[in-house]
């Protein structure tokens, strides 16, 4: 499945499929799904040091499902975003979405998991 992800004026076109998995694993040296169910306990708690994780775990899963399209590397695709995208919850509650649907843990277009 595709999608295209505008965020901070900039369209990323993302894709997942079977090797979304591979490559998210050869990349960071750590499991998807595991990095998501990580995301789905942090949700629970309002401390700093897990909101640092929920970020970095959305941007390493938005670069890979970026990855397809994109010869940068995870450092030059975080640099191409100012810092200000950290507080605009519209766009990371976008970002986010976009993941669930790509992944399949929500209906697109829908706010409830499957």
């Amino acid at each position: 499945m595709e999608k295209t992800l505008h965020i901070q004026d900039m369209d990323y076109k993302l894709k997942s499929s079977l090797f979304t998995i591979i490559s998210y694993k050869s990349t960071f040296g750590t499991e998807l799904f595991s990095d998501i169910s990580v995301l789905d306990q942090l949700s629970q708690h309002n401390n700093l040091s897990a909101l640092s994780t929920v970020i970095d775990v959305i941007f390493r899963i938005t670069y890979i499902l970026h990855k397809p399209f994109t010869k940068s590397s995870y450092d030059e695709f975080l640099q191409g975003f100012d810092f200000a995208v950290l507080s605009n919850t519209v766009e990371l509650e976008t970002i986010a979405n976009t993941i669930a649907e790509l992944l399949g843990t929500v209906k697109e277009g829908s706010n409830t998991k499957k």
